[in-house]
């Protein structure tokens, strides 16, 4: 069993990680997302609710149970992306994509992203982090292609995106647009075996996602 408390979204956001613990009680109106990753492996709500694997609830006054492996987003609204002194914080402190990933096409896009956590290692190694778009109808740029072999989904933590997946083939043709509200993680767009289409984020309003990346084993 463990706890920790995570400080790679401080100080706009206290994130507890959760291990093998049999219940945990949640006051503030928080944000539970699932990171586990197999079949059954449910965040137990109160009555017959429950958070499936790679997915989230927004929670409040409630002890969840049976957590293999969950975040805990407290308070996640006190996080005011309308006020300008908080948004140019997030700026200053968190770097763009384009210093993140060196990839051309992020150039000059209004994302800012945190450090990232990473969890486990080997076949259950994952890593999280937070995003911030500081403007609605930002696309990140299509892509199919990663810099590892992972299973990706995403949260919405504030704010409104989507995720737009194009054609296998074509990154010309939107086939399918995800919409994301706060507590809302996409379904998984990859297909049996591992393929991307190309796909890409992008944003409706200002706001923050948390990307999940989960190593194949």
């Amino acid at each position: 069993m463990s706890l920790l408390q995570l400080n790679f979204a401080e100080p706009f956001f206290s994130i507890d990680y959760l291990e093998d613990e049999a219940s945990y009680h949640v006051s503030k109106k928080s944000m539970v997302i699932n990171l586990a990753e197999y079949e059954r492996e449910n965040v137990l709500l109160d009555g017959e609710r429950f958070i499936p694997p790679l997915k989230a609830a927004v929670v409040q006054d409630m002890t969840i149970r049976n957590i293999v492996r969950a975040v805990v987003v407290w308070d996640f609204e006190r996080c005011d992306l309308r006020d300008k002194d908080t948004a140019d914080a997030i700026k200053r402190s968190w770097k763009t994509l384009y210093e993140m990933s060196g990839i051309e096409r992020h150039r000059g896009l209004p994302y800012y992203k945190s450090p990232k956590f990473c969890i486990g290692e080997g076949d259950r190694h994952m890593e999280l982090n937070f995003c911030y778009v500081d403007k609605g109808l930002v696309p990140s740029g299509p892509h199919r292609d990663h810099d590892r072999d992972f299973e990706e989904v995403h949260a919405q933590i504030l704010g409104y995106g989507m995720m737009r997946v194009y054609e296998y083939d074509d990154n010309t043709r939107i086939h399918q647009e995800l919409n994301m509200a706060p507590g809302t993680v996409h379904d998984k767009m990859y297909d049996s075996r591992g393929r991307y289409p190309w796909h890409e984020y992008m944003s409706v309003t200002p706001g923050i996602y948390c990307p999940i990346e989960l190593d194949r084993h």
